[in-house]
């Protein structure tokens, strides 16, 4: 981008907040465009790529669609059903749940979870499936919003999960207001959040305290809190990864649990 356009982007995005949705929405677009690529050349042509999943084998595949992207999807959630480990909960924890998940992407790594009732909200829904993602095919509703506004009547879920997405969204403390607002009483909450400088894509700046005061409608607990370093470490030795192209070393991540009072 050459310097006066940089310095025009710059301006917009500190003095116009259309412009910096706008921005936000492409930087992601461009991420998940670029993710679809990588996933075809993992499953179908045998590439390690950024993520340090193994290539799967002829038996690892799973064909559970006439859609390629829907079995490597399901496939790398098989291989490296990561939330596991950065939400430190089990596959069967939702079984005969109502499950939501906020900020799901393309992927919907709520897939990863058995036996339960999953739906997935996101401002990109529709984006993505123009972008060749086919969210219909996946065994899950997805609805194409934003956090902050839930299309659920109260009290409707029995547990929320969310990671690496609070950071991304519009208005922390509202999403979080809308998060417990449909969660039953005694609901559990489960997310990971890292605290950072904002940047275009994840203009949330988080800590502590402003966690602990948005989701004051629940008890909450830290179960783990780490560099970027120590996650990456955990997941390439639980998920027998390959080094990858792991970028957050600098910033550190609390996965939180949550249970609605």
């Amino acid at each position: 981008m050459p310097l006066l356009r940089r310095h025009t982007d710059w301006l917009m995005r500190r003095i116009s907040p259309a412009h910096r949705l706008e921005r936000k929405h492409e930087a992601e677009l461009s991420f998940w465009r670029d993710s679809l690529q990588q996933l075809d050349q993992w499953f179908n042509h045998g590439a390690v790529g950024k993520t340090g999943i193994r290539p799967p084998d002829a038996h690892q595949k799973l064909n559970v669609s006439k859609s390629w992207i829907t079995n490597a999807v399901m496939t790398r959630h098989a291989m490296c059903p990561s939330y596991t480990e950065r939400l430190r909960i089990e596959r069967n924890v939702f079984h005969g749940q109502r499950v939501l998940e906020i900020g799901c992407g393309p992927l919907a790594p709520i897939l990863q979870f058995e036996g339960c009732f999953r739906h997935c909200i996101d401002p990109l829904v529709n984006v993505y499936m123009a972008a060749g993602w086919p969210l219909f095919d996946y065994d899950a509703k997805f609805i194409n919003t934003g956090g902050e506004t839930l299309p659920y009547p109260d009290a409707y879920f029995d547990s929320v999960i969310s990671v690496n997405a609070l950071d991304h969204v519009d208005d922390f403390e509202q999403t979080a207001s809308e998060i417990q607002r449909v969660l039953r009483s005694g609901g559990k909450a489960y997310f990971e959040v890292e605290y950072h400088k904002a940047t275009v894509t994840e203009p949330v700046e988080l800590e502590e305290l402003r966690v602990r005061q948005a989701f004051r409608e629940c008890e909450l607990k830290i179960v783990v809190d780490r560099t970027g370093r120590e996650m990456y470490d955990a997941m390439v030795k639980k998920f027998d990864l390959l080094p990858f192209n792991f970028q957050h070393f600098h910033g550190r991540f609390s996965a939180w649990h949550a249970t609605r009072i």
